[in-house]
């Protein structure tokens, strides 16, 4: 199974790194697979790539929509270890300024989806900047976004999509917190998912943290839940799909299954 799953990230790299040869741009989802499979293997011809997909996404920042601008500023949060560049903390910097100037979201407008990613984006970027000015204000936003949109036993008001978009967040304020509280609603509005990349993202995320003991005996988990089987068998129904598709999805279906292969 590893050398399938082995082989299906060399197949995405390939048709990435192959389509930026030919000059085209690539797109933020592929730029994030492309610096995540760099950050695994060393590949010499990813970094090659990755290299023009970052200033690609730089020279693009146009008038992005919210959701691109969180998508940008997370790629930029991961990409500014391994970056040389003044540009990549610049742009990261009034990304961050740019959506935290958006708060209150409005919910009817930006969507539900939309206004925590763009939460989650900006508690990332606190680990580049001053999380005493960042975290606190992008917590209370979290926060008034889930008091408007969820409903006990019914999780969000929202699509499905939103509700992965909504736990991803609320566990990047566990992971800075280690306030349970976060940690446990993102486990239950995965208990309503849409079988995508994204949940599957979020479901590798809770496994790793149902295989700490010391989380398990503090936390109120879901009884049985196996969502590392779970993330598996999504990304398993998608693979043949993601892998046919423009190479935005097959990125999204690359970065998804190298989060599965994390898992012990």
């Amino acid at each position: 199974m590893q050398d399938v799953r082995t082989a299906d990230l060399e197949r995405v790299a390939s048709r990435i790194v192959d389509r930026i040869a030919s000059g085209r741009a690539a797109s933020l989802e592929e730029a994030r697979f492309l610096l995540r499979e760099y950050i695994a293997t060393g590949r010499e011809d990813l970094r090659d790539a990755l290299g023009v997909a970052l200033a690609q996404a730089l020279a693009s920042r146009g008038d992005a929509t919210t959701p691109q601008r969180a998508a940008l500023l997370t790629l930029l949060v991961e990409a500014a270890p391994l970056a040389d560049d003044e540009r990549v903390l610049t742009a990261a910097a009034d990304l961050v300024a740019e959506l935290r100037g958006e708060w209150p979201s409005d919910l009817a407008r930006v969507g539900l989806a939309a206004a925590t990613a763009s939460v989650e984006a900006c508690l990332r970027a606190s680990a580049l900047f001053d999380p005493p000015t960042i975290v606190p204000p992008a917590l209370d936003e979290l926060e008034r976004i889930v008091a408007v949109a969820y409903r006990p036993g019914e999780g969000l008001s929202g699509a499905l999509d939103a509700h992965a978009s909504a736990a991803s967040a609320l566990l990047t304020a566990f992971e800075i917190t280690g306030r349970l509280p976060y940690s446990m609603l993102a486990e239950e509005l995965v208990q309503r998912h849409a079988d995508d990349c994204e949940t599957a993202r979020v479901l590798c995320r809770l496994a790793a943290l149902h295989d700490n003991p010391d989380y398990r005996a503090a936390a109120v988990v879901a009884p049985g839940a196996d969502y590392h089987a779970e993330a598996a068998r999504i990304l398993a129904d998608r693979g043949a799909q993601a892998l046919a598709a423009p190479t935005d999805d097959a990125a999204r279906y690359g970065i998804a299954l190298r989060e599965l292969m994390s898992l012990r």
